[in-house]
C-alpha cells in the first residue's frame, strides 16, 4: 500500500528545517534554541516537537536529507545504461548539481563533523557513519564496473571509492571555505577527470 502524504504536514516540515537551516549555519548549533527556530519558521514552540523530540534530532534530520539524496543518487548511477566512462561523466553533472542544491546542507555537516560527538550521542554518529559507508559501496559497484569494461585497470576497489570519496569532499571543503575563487563543479571534472585518465584502461 503506497504511504500516505500529508501536505499540510510536510510544508510544516520544510518551514522548520528551512529556519533551522538558516539559524544553524548563522549561529551554529549549540547558539540556537527551539524558541528561535520556530519563531523563524512562524510556528508556535510545541509544533516542533510534534516532528522531532529534540534540537539535536532536528539538527540531523538536516544532515540526514543531504546524505540519503546523495547516496540515493550514487545507488541509482550503478543501475544506468551505457559505457563506464559516460555513466561517471553523467555522474559527475548530477552530484555537481546536488552540491549547489545541498550547499548550506554541506556547510552544516561540515561543522557537526567538527565536534559530532559533541552535538550527536552514538546513534546519530553510527547512522552517518553509515551513509559513508553506502556511498563508498556504490562508488565501489560502479568502479567494478568499469574494470569490467576495461575502461580501469584492475585495482582495490574499496580503497579506489574510499579515495575517490574523499577526494570530493576535499574539494566540497574547499569550496566552501573559498567559493570566490574555487568552483565545486571545475573542482570534481578535473581532479576525476585526470584521475580516470591515469588509471588508463585495457581497451
Amino acid at each position: 500500500m503506497p504511504k500516505r502524504i500529508n501536505p499540510f504536514k510536510e510544508q510544516r516540515e520544510g518551514q522548520i528545517k528551512e529556519a533551522a537551516l538558516k539559524l544553524f549555519s548563522q549561529k551554529g548549533f549549540h547558539n540556537t534554541t527551539v524558541t528561535e527556530i520556530s519563531e523563524a519558521a512562524g510556528l508556535g514552540k510545541g509544533t516542533i516537537y510534534w516532528y522531532w523530540k529534540s534540537k539535536e534530532e532536528l539538527a540531523f534530520s538536516l544532515v540526514e536529507d543531504m546524505l540519503s539524496a546523495f547516496l540515493r543518487l550514487l545507488e541509482e548511477a550503478v543501475g544506468w545504461e551505457g559505457a563506464f566512462r559516460e555513466k561517471f561523466d553523467r555522474l559527475l553533472d548530477e552530484v555537481i548539481a546536488l552540491y549547489r542544491v545541498e550547499k548550506e546542507h554541506c556547510r552544516l555537516l561540515w561543522k557537526f563533523r567538527a565536534d559530532r560527538h559533541y552535538i550527536f550521542d552514538q546513534e546519530y554518529v553510527r547512522k552517518v557513519a553509515s551513509y559513508y559507508l553506502g556511498m563508498r559501496k556504490a562508488i565501489a559497484a560502479l568502479v567494478e564496473q568499469g574494470m569490467e569494461e576495461g575502461a580501469i585497470r584492475r585495482a582495490d576497489a574499496d580503497k579506489l571509492a574510499l579515495a575517490m570519496l574523499g577526494a570530493a569532499e576535499g574539494l566540497e571543503l574547499e569550496w566552501l571555505e573559498n567559493e570566490e575563487y574555487f568552483d565545486i563543479g571545475e573542482g570534481l571534472k578535473l581532479v576525476f577527470g585526470a584521475l580516470l585518465d591515469g588509471l588508463g584502461g585495457e581497451t
